[in-house]
């Protein structure tokens, strides 16, 4: 390769590196650039219900609404937490004349104790 046809390379690729500096600040800007960025908090999330489940698949805990199926009266909001066994065993919510309830359960799902 002649000396000519080198310093013509060379002339070339310096050019197209700062071309390519010119042109990425115009897309990045002064923003700084991370392998992995945050999500954006958001304010106010919107769901029926929420569910705490193990790293196996089993629920823990659901907050949310309690359907009123026996021996229960529908409860709203309500927090449930669950055994092993996925059986209920403890209950927080409002019943529907707008008092607190508050129950534990016994291993046949026979309520233990309760306020209301």
């Amino acid at each position: 390769m002649k000396r000519g046809q080198l310093t013509v390379i060379v002339v070339l690729a310096l050019f197209a590196g700062f071309i390519g500096g010119i042109v990425s600040s115009q897309f990045l800007g002064d923003r700084a650039v991370c392998a992995r960025e945050e999500p954006p908090a958001k304010e106010v999330v919107v769901a029926h219900e929420f569910r705490l489940v193990s790293d196996d698949g089993r629920t823990l805990a659901i907050l949310g609404g309690h359907p009123g199926e026996e021996p229960f009266l529908p409860i709203e909001p309500a927090l449930r937490f669950f055994d092993r066994k996925g059986d209920i065993r403890m209950l927080v919510g409002m019943i529907p004349v707008n008092k607190p309830y508050v129950g534990f359960f016994d291993n046949n799902g026979k309520t233990a104790w309760e306020a209301k």
